[in-house]
């Protein structure tokens, strides 16, 4: 059984195969309905298939039904649209909708339009259709040309345009020129061996990793690569977009920063998407702490290497940090190191954003 690790504020879900239960958390007693439909519109969420005193929900949804998209009502009273955020793959953990995020104008995110995840290249025929029932017509990689060669994504048929947006950061340096993770694990523990890492980095605080995030505020290959994520976000023909690196978590956890602020979201939204990928890479991160410890068992050696595959708020705070620095505002940032027009970021939040009500806690 898997329990996502957000959905909106105030429901949960969690699915056991093909049974899906969703709660309506500190719900008093009263007349829920659960509407389903097939499209994120409200309109179009108009099948009745649950109704509950208790605001908890079980219902049959095979995968292959997917995507069903719901909404919760009761007397006076309903939620927003909502789904299975992490999308139920085994072969790619990390793939989710952006959806439902809430913004600094009380508008939201709405769902279906952007994708974030990890790098396609295990997943199988079923997963394949399941990813182009979501109608994904554009992929932007941020990979690099060695781990694209070696790890290719399987083709999606409904990915019309890709886009290779390489940063060129520090996370994709650990896989250059090796095949596979051992080689790659190898390769970090033997850079600390031979001294090439600063002393000062060598233990669990993650400061390295806090620096690689700043330095991808203001990059030039950066600024290229995020830039075309971004515009091709403003070409609304192109959507949905499904955007990843290899483990979506850094890459792609930077990109989906700008994208997220760039709709306005609210900062405490933004860190909430970010900090998904840690319950979602728990079980993979204790994996490769083992795989470390067979090759090196010296304490400040392994605290250094978790600290680079963990997920920490202060790693995406310490770019949000940056650009305040550097900024006046956020559409300053867009503006100035992004060549957006002020026109262009309102017509892009009107398109990505929809009205909503507000949930408390």
């Amino acid at each position: 059984m898997k329990t996502q690790p957000y959905v909106i504020k105030n429901v949960s879900m969690k699915r056991d195969q093909d049974r899906l239960t969703i709660t309506l958390n500190k719900a008093k007693s009263s007349n829920y309905q659960l509407f389903m439909g097939i499209k994120p519109k409200l309109e179009a969420i108009n099948q009745s298939v649950a109704r509950s005193s208790t605001g908890k929900f079980e219902i049959k949804l095979p995968i292959e039904q997917l995507p069903k998209y719901f909404v919760i009502t009761g007397p006076h009273f309903r939620t927003n649209i909502f789904s299975e955020r992490v999308l139920p793959l085994s072969h790619a953990i990390n793939v989710r909708d952006m959806g439902g995020y809430e913004t600094n104008d009380g508008r939201f995110t709405k769902w279906g339009l952007l994708f974030r995840g990890d790098q396609l290249t295990k997943i199988d025929s079923s997963e394949v259709a399941l990813l182009e029932r979501y109608g994904l017509k554009t992929l932007v990689d941020y990979r690099s040309a060695h781990e694209r060669k070696v790890h290719p994504n399987q083709v999606l048929g409904t990915v019309l345009t890709i886009y290779n947006c390489d940063p060129h950061s520090s996370f994709s340096e650990a896989a250059a020129d090796v095949v596979d993770l051992r080689g790659e694990n190898e390769k970090l523990v033997q850079s600390l061996k031979d001294g090439k890492v600063d002393p000062k980095f060598i233990n669990d605080r993650g400061d390295n990793v806090v620096l690689s995030y700043q330095k991808l505020v203001t990059a030039s290959p950066a600024q290229k690569a995020y830039g075309r994520f971004l515009h091709a976000c403003n070409d609304f023909e192109q959507v949905p977009i499904f955007h990843h690196c290899r483990g979506g978590k850094d890459r792609t956890g930077f990109a989906s920063m700008l994208i997220l602020l760039l709709l306005n979201v609210k900062e405490e939204e933004i860190v909430k998407d970010y900090m998904i990928t840690k319950p979602i890479r728990k079980e993979r991160n204790q994996l490769k702490y083992n795989l470390y410890h067979e090759l090196v068992d010296k304490k400040e050696y392994l605290d250094y290497l978790m600290a680079m595959i963990d997920t920490r708020e202060k790693y995406v705070q310490a770019a949000l940090d940056k650009i305040k620095e550097l900024y006046s505002t956020p559409e300053q940032y867009f503006i100035q190191h992004f060549n957006f027009t002020a026109a262009e970021i309102a017509q892009i939040r009107d398109f990505y954003l929809e009205e909503g009500v507000q949930l408390n806690e």
